[in-house]
Parts: structure tokens; sequence; C-alpha cells
């Protein structure tokens, strides 16, 4: 009768750590998902886009079925530089062009995407040297960004020489322009 106590006893625990386990990972990448939102919509105003009078919104463009996509929503921002904010599944042609942000949650980057002053912006692993602009990591429980100056310039996207700062630049010819930029500034 003891030995079965100990081992129903052992099973609660152990179903216990595991449940308060998952719950503290689950809570972990919730945080992740809240700071990448919340860079997201900051990143707007360190970034500079050709001028277009036309343009009435700012277009986030995100999978509504991302973690990332859920926490935006809770970000209480309702305008960007002066334009509504408006977060929007990604279109699947042309139109593309119409965000100002798009994150790909999986995925390569659409080189097409690479002429249309578009920041594209991810969290998958080695986004920013595959051509992505702007890459979310994780360094030490915090997220972090890299960027791909080249894509970047190519879009005719500017970054702030502060952003810049921040910034792991991913490859060499990359880091010679952000010395352009900080001393240009």
């Amino acid at each position: 009768m003891q030995i079965r106590f100990v081992k129903i006893l052992c099973t609660i625990l152990l179903t216990i750590v595991s449940y308060s386990s998952s719950c503290i990972a689950s809570d972990q990448q919730r945080l992740e998902n809240r700071d990448k939102a919340l860079l997201i919509v900051r990143l707007a105003l360190f970034i500079s886009w050709p001028e277009n009078p036309q343009k009435t919104t700012f277009k986030i463009c995100i999978d509504s079925t991302d973690p990332v996509a859920n926490e935006l929503q809770y970000t209480e921002v309702t305008d960007i530089k002066g334009r509504t904010l408006e977060v929007i599944d990604p279109p699947r042609d042309e139109s593309i062009r119409q965000c100002d942000f798009l994150y790909l949650s999986a995925g390569p980057v659409d080189r097409a995407i690479a002429q249309f002053p578009v920041v594209t912006i991810s969290s998958q692993a080695g986004f920013a040297e595959q051509g992505g602009m702007i890459e979310f990591y994780i360094d030490d429980s915090k997220v972090r960004m890299k960027t791909n100056l080249h894509a970047v310039h190519d879009a005719h996207i500017k970054l702030s020489s502060k952003l810049i700062k921040l910034l792991h630049i991913v490859d060499p010819l990359s880091k010679n322009m952000a010395r352009h930029y900080v001393r240009n500034r």
C-alpha cells in the first residue's frame, strides 16, 4: 500500500513539475513575441521610406496566425508617422508593395519584393544573411536584431544611425556601409 502511495505521489509531482515548466516556457515565448511586436512598431520611427504622399495608412503585413501578429493587436498604437496603423495578412500578389513592413513567419525572402520599399522582417535563423532586411534573434534571453544593409539599400530605404548602432551587421561590406551611415548623419 505504501509503495503504491509513493508511486501515485511521484506521478502527481512529475505532472506538476512538467506542467509548470511548460507554463514558464510558454510565458517566455509570449514575452519574446510581445517584445518583437513592440520592436516592429518602434522600428518605424528610425526608418525612412521614399516619399509617397498618397499613402494614408501604415501597413504591417503579417500572417494573422503568427503569435507576433496577436501581440501587435495589444500594442495600443493607432498611428505611425502620422498614418493610421493597419495590420493585415500579406497579399499574395504585387499589391504587397503597399506594405511598409512585411513580417515573414516562414519561407525565404522573395527576391521580387526587393525592388519595392518594403522592410522585410523575420525571426527565422539566417534571414538577414539570405537577403532579409531585419532578423530578430534571441541572445541572453533578449530579443536582438541583425540587418543586411545591402537589402535595405537596394530597396531605397534608409535606417537612422541610431538604429544602425543597435543592429548586428551580418556581412563585412554592410559594416562599411554602416560606418558611412553613422559618419554622414
